[in-house]
């Protein structure tokens, strides 16, 4: 390999490196962005369930990072053992299985943890809004390839009692909502703006199963 080719190497890791440095703050939640939800809060005891799903949300993100770099690890590890198993003949198959229980079950909890604090904070930051009836005006498909799953992007029109109209945009994963365009549903949002189009967190579909209102605060 030439000197160019090796330079040219070097510069690709180092950039990779730094995109990567430099996304994993996005990963988590700022101080400034917890301050934004719980100013929306009315009460403090929402205030609070914010931080405390932010935090454990947290701690998810780590915990899956953690899961991330163990699995680096447990590949390296499960090759010297297997080198070191060729070599001396000792049977290593339960190292590598408690080397990668351990590291399925760190990355397993990650997620989990991240997941339902995740749920749990959005759910929070919306718990002392105002709740809404929505007409569901178009479900655009985006088709996912390869890792990527198909979401869709849902716009969604509303009216308050004095008849000022809301527009609100979602996104979500699931199949073929194509069929609920010109639905009715609940949601509820923080502001009165007509064209905060992210300000909404979807309660349900307005059917047999569900006819009533949400409570408008204090819900939980």
């Amino acid at each position: 390999m030439s000197s160019a080719d090796s330079s040219g190497d070097r510069k690709k890791r180092v950039m990779i490196f730094r995109e990567i440095s430099a996304s994993l703050p996005d990963l988590f939640s700022t101080d400034e962005q917890i301050r934004d939800w719980m100013a929306a809060a009315h009460t403090s005891e929402t205030r609070v369930r914010i931080r405390r799903w932010a935090t454990i949300e947290a701690i998810g993100m780590t915990t899956l990072l953690v899961g991330f770099t163990l699995a680096i690890l447990a590949m390296i590890a499960s090759i010297a053992l297997a080198v070191w198993a060729g070599i001396t003949g000792i049977d290593t198959l339960s190292l590598f299985w408690g080397v990668w229980g351990v590291t399925t079950g760190v990355t397993a909890c990650g997620v989990t943890t991240h997941l339902i604090a995740t749920r749990r904070r959005v759910a929070a930051c919306f718990a002392d809004g105002h709740v809404s009836v929505g007409t569901l005006e178009r479900a655009i498909e985006h088709p996912g390839g390869g890792d990527d799953t198909t979401w869709y992007d849902l716009r969604i029109s509303a009216s308050l009692a004095d008849g000022t109209p809301l527009r609100r945009r979602l996104h979500v994963e699931s199949g073929r909502l194509e069929r609920r365009v010109g639905g009715r549903m609940w949601f509820r949002h923080n502001s009165l703006d007509p064209d905060a189009l992210d300000d909404v967190h979807f309660v349900g579909w307005i059917d047999k199963k569900s006819p009533r209102a949400p409570r408008e605060r204090g819900s939980r």
